[in-house]
């Protein structure tokens, strides 16, 4: 990969920068320092911080743990499908609190996996003072975790009455928070292959960001739907034929496609993690040969 040409904007004729700008390495302001120095904080070369934004010229420990945390993600992908499955064994023939705390774990590793994706770029490049994704994703891991937990707890004491409908409307704010943070993951993803640059990774990425952003939200509201008139066809009794089962019957039948959507595109979105995993392991590469010629 052939090294970029040194941005002219921040240098004056005596090659000084003349501008704001951070340290690729720590972020130290290199204003008013010459381009062939080093920067006074991590002796990090000027020149490196010079270059475009891209990865390859990035921070290459940072783009490294970006890549790890992908790698991370993808392999708790793995673990959660076979969690999922032995939890489903397990709440049959052992025990719901058990098949809940599998998930716990497998949602755990993910929370670790996430948290070194979004690891800050130490030049601060796409950080804002107040929201970004990446923050979005990082407080959206860590309520999905902890309602995992929720339900972990719910299953061992199995809450009823007033405090069983505040425990649901606290599952369903702990889920309106996850659907914003899968909304904000994929802005994420596209703010990465724009940095490789990959064009078609981007635009990958912001289709599935409303595709499967979507369907993850019609499906929730269904389960939520469905829940509902599960409760009112046990409360008032109704046989078969009647106003809830039927309308939980017609419910149950609008799930299947929804379904089926989500399916497709998240499928659609574990190959958008594979390709950007390959592409930011690369960079990571290109990064370190890069900073090496610097030094």
């Amino acid at each position: 990969m052939d090294d970029a040409v040194i941005m002219p904007g921040p240098l004056d004729g005596q090659h000084d920068v003349t501008t704001d700008l951070a340290c690729k390495h720590c972020g130290y302001n290199l204003r008013g320092l010459h381009k062939s120095g080093n920067c006074p904080e991590c002796n990090t070369p000027i020149d490196v911080s010079l270059r475009g934004d891209l990865l390859r010229f990035a921070d290459p420990v940072w783009v490294a743990t970006v890549a790890k945390g992908l790698t991370i993600i993808l392999w708790m992908l793995l673990v959660w499908l076979m969690a999922s499955i032995a939890s489903g064994v397990l709440s049959a023939f052992v025990s719901p609190v058990l098949a809940q705390a599998v998930l716990l774990v497998a949602q755990c590793g993910s929370v670790y996996g996430v948290w070194l994706m979004t690891e800050r770029d130490p030049s601060g490049i796409g950080e804002d003072p107040n929201v970004t994704a990446r923050k979005i994703v990082r407080f959206a891991v860590i309520v999905g975790a902890v309602s995992q937990l929720l339900l972990l707890i719910d299953e061992g004491l199995a809450f009823g009455g007033v405090l069983s409908i505040l425990w649901a409307f606290t599952l369903v704010a702990c889920g309106i928070v996850s659907l914003v943070g899968e909304f904000a993951k994929f802005i994420f993803y596209a703010q990465l292959a724009m940095r490789i640059p990959e064009p078609a990774l981007v635009k990958r990425a912001n289709f599935l960001k409303w595709a499967f952003t979507v369907t993850f939200g019609l499906m929730m509201v269904l389960g939520i739907v469905v829940g509902a008139l599960s409760a009112a066809a046990a409360g008032a009794g109704a046989g078969p034929g009647t106003g809830p089962p039927m309308a939980l019957a017609g419910v149950a039948c609008l799930m299947a496609p929804v379904g089926l959507a989500m399916f497709v595109f998240g499928i659609m979105a574990i190959f958008l993690l594979f390709s950007l995993r390959k592409h930011v392991k690369l960079n990571a590469e290109y990064a370190r040969d890069n900073w090496n010629k610097m030094e």
